[in-house]
């Protein structure tokens, strides 16, 4: 399944519509939840709340992560909106809403509201009737980039784009509600809710939990570790090595990695410096049996998938920027128990890695080493970052990120790869981050990844060569 930037999609023209969820009465009728927040909640909240007081400027954050799904039928009005109320019902984190407060030091605290089942109904809003891709595009973006603002509710949106024939389902919320993995089941259970409603049956799926059990749980123990936690630990580890601080990216230029006022941001009253979007690249690295020779390979090397293709990057690094260090920030999913596999909600936790390349290691070396560097850290996503920077002291924010996940597993994995759905993000003005993502799919290995526009041409040159890499082991060995 492909994961692109919202105006890369390649969506068919149509009758666009959007599905607006609405509770009569408003949060006014909502209860009083006394589970708390996520750190991981509360931090994009911060940021977000402390953007508005910045800017004065509502809507969305351009945070947001979203799915499109391809059907090959004419649409089903009745069974669209019966397929979304029982999406909303089946996921509780779609039926609750964090409200942010702070005082005049700057202390927050959070509160939360949630709405029972069967209390969400959705409003039909025709936009109207595209012949251009593009333009549809835009308006799409423009509508989910206000709809998903994390500090009202609903901070999510539904869509459909009809056609005679055909039509696409389109959904995306603010990252406070959704991870990766979130939108990759998305697929499977929107599609199974559409066939169900379609065909008058009830939906084939399996119960799920509530992101909002997981939060308070995770809340609590979090905010019950100290300094001897593992986790922090291993961050204080990582940064030490740093002078205390978060690594510097090599792949920026001061340029890219300096301080930008966010857009609409201004100072005596002077026109704040725009940080431009950042550019996007997709691409299929290997296909599945190219894909299954590198496996080979990295096992035969003594390493794993994940750790051969960190070492792929580790070597294309040091050959990028000669740094004598592979330091990155990796996302990894915090769903520890089988009740959270399929659940809607931010089930990720962040953790560092270092892999040594000072020495210009082979390929095969820099794999096995990057497989050794992930069982060594991987401790350090259990307690959420806000909770590690609380802990040790840390300032600041990862501008080098790479994100690993395998989908082979997912239902209707394989019918996404061949076109039938796909992973959305938003755009990103960010001028200091790279992020990368490489999904191990029933079709192959593919690599997403975002970055500055400005101050950051060694990252084209960092990523050629990465996926060069893959290509000539794949097929020499």
């Amino acid at each position: 399944m492909d994961f692109q930037q919202i105006l890369d999609a390649p969506i068919e023209p149509g009758g666009l519509v959007e599905w607006i969820p609405a509770v009569p009465g408003g949060l006014g009728s909502w209860r009083r939840d006394v589970r708390e927040t996520s750190h991981n909640h509360e931090q994009h909240l911060r940021s977000a709340f402390e953007y508005r007081a910045l800017t004065h400027r509502e809507g969305g954050r351009e945070s947001w992560l979203g799915l499109s799904i391809e059907f090959d039928e004419p649409m089903s009005v009745p069974a669209v909106r019966t397929a979304i109320v029982a999406y909303i019902n089946r996921h509780e984190v779609l039926r609750t809403h964090v409200v942010l407060k702070a005082d005049r030091q700057a202390h927050y605290r959070t509160e939360r509201y949630t709405t029972q089942t069967d209390t969400v109904h959705v409003k039909v809003a025709r936009i109207g009737w595209y012949t251009e891709t593009p333009l549809l595009l835009e308006q799409i973006a423009g509508s989910f980039d206000r709809a998903t603002a994390p500090l009202h509710w609903p901070a999510y949106r539904f869509a459909t784009v009809a056609r005679p024939r055909s039509f696409t389902l389109l959904f995306a919320a603010d990252h406070s509600l959704v991870d990766g993995y979130s939108l990759v089941t998305a697929h499977h259970e929107l599609t199974e809710l559409y066939r169900a409603a379609r065909e008058g049956r009830p939906p084939m799926l399996e119960p799920v939990g509530s992101y909002l059990d997981f939060s308070d749980a995770q809340r609590r123990a979090a905010d019950a570790a100290d300094t001897d936690h593992r986790a922090a630990r291993t961050w204080a580890e990582f940064i030490g090595r740093y002078g205390g601080t978060m690594p510097p990216n090599p792949l920026l230029t001061p340029l890219a990695s300096s301080p930008t006022r966010p857009i609409g941001a201004s100072e005596a009253n002077e026109p704040a410096p725009v940080t431009p979007v950042q550019p996007a690249r997709t691409r299929l690295l290997l296909d599945d049996a190219a894909a299954l020779r590198y496996e080979d390979y990295c096992a035969a090397s003594g390493a794993s998938l994940v750790g051969g293709l960190l070492g792929a990057l580790a070597v294309a690094f040091r050959a990028t920027t000669g740094a004598d260090d592979f330091a990155i920030i990796m996302p990894r999913h915090t769903r520890t128990e089988r009740s959270w596999s399929h659940s809607l909600g931010w089930f990720v936790g962040l953790a560092p890695l270092v892999v040594d390349v000072s020495d210009d290691p082979p390929l095969a070396e820099a794999a096995r080493r990057s497989t050794e560097a992930l069982t060594a850290t991987r401790h350090g996503s259990e307690l959420p970052f806000l909770r590690v920077a609380d802990l040790i002291g840390l300032a600041g924010s990862p501008t080098m990120v790479v994100s690993y996940m395998d989908t082979r597993a997912t239902p209707r994995a394989a019918a996404g790869d061949e076109g039938g759905a796909r992973v959305l993000r938003s755009h990103s003005y960010a001028d200091d981050e790279v992020y990368v993502w490489v999904n191990r799919t029933p079709g192959g290995i593919r690599m997403h990844a975002r970055y500055p526009a400005h101050g950051a041409e060694e990252v084209s040159v960092f990523l050629d060569r990465f996926a060069d890499l893959l290509a000539r082991t794949a097929k020499d060995g």
